[in-house]
């Protein structure tokens, strides 16, 4: 093996190295400021969110194999279209999905759900048309939930989820287009 071979590889580890890193502290400061309660801290990461990770993680969300699942909504007063990209897990108890509401139930994208009661989430390729938001207690939910899942959300001390009902599923052939990442 030649000595640009051997430096590219241990230049490629050491950058994955430094983002695995980079999302370990990036989840610490997350932790840190659920705990805390900062109204103050936790509105700035909001706004990071919106506007820094939100737009790139749209690129992912809804696709095959992605953790993420895009969820177009419309503005209560706009009457825009709205994308915003979201975790969610189907519990077969529940008959539908839950989103976690790490940022509370006053979210816009939460607030334009709740007042039109309908919303479409894509995931895994599949559109899902969902009715009936309804906010509940993560305590009724968390058992419901993957392992990992349980002790990310209790760990971020997260309150709520928002549970939805299916009304209709249809499978989409290439990736839905993206019409804004705003909603947060």
């Amino acid at each position: 093996m030649n000595t640009s071979n051997l430096t590219r590889k241990r230049s490629a580890r050491r950058r994955s190295w430094l983002v695995g890193i980079r999302l370990v502290l990036m989840l610490a400061v997350l932790v840190a400021i659920a705990r805390s309660n900062r109204e103050r801290l936790l509105n700035r990461l909001r706004t990071f969110n919106k506007h820094y990770m939100n737009p790139r993680v749209l690129k992912i969300a809804g696709r095959h194999n992605s953790p993420y699942a895009a969820l177009q909504h419309v503005g209560r007063r706009s009457e825009s279209i709205y994308t915003t990209p979201v975790l969610a897990d189907f519990v077969p108890r529940l008959g539908g999905f839950v989103i976690p509401l790490p940022y509370g139930e006053n979210t816009d994208w939460c607030r334009n759900v709740m007042a039109s009661g309908h919303f479409t989430l894509t995931r895994d390729q599949v559109v899902y048309t969902l009715i009936e938001p309804t906010l509940i207690d993560a305590a009724d939910v968390l058992p419901e939930l993957p392992a990992p899942m349980q002790g990310m959300w209790r760990s971020l001390g997260l309150k709520k989820f928002l549970k939805v009902r299916i009304e209709h599923i249809a499978k989409v052939e290439k990736p839905v287009e993206r019409v804004s990442a705003n909603g947060w």
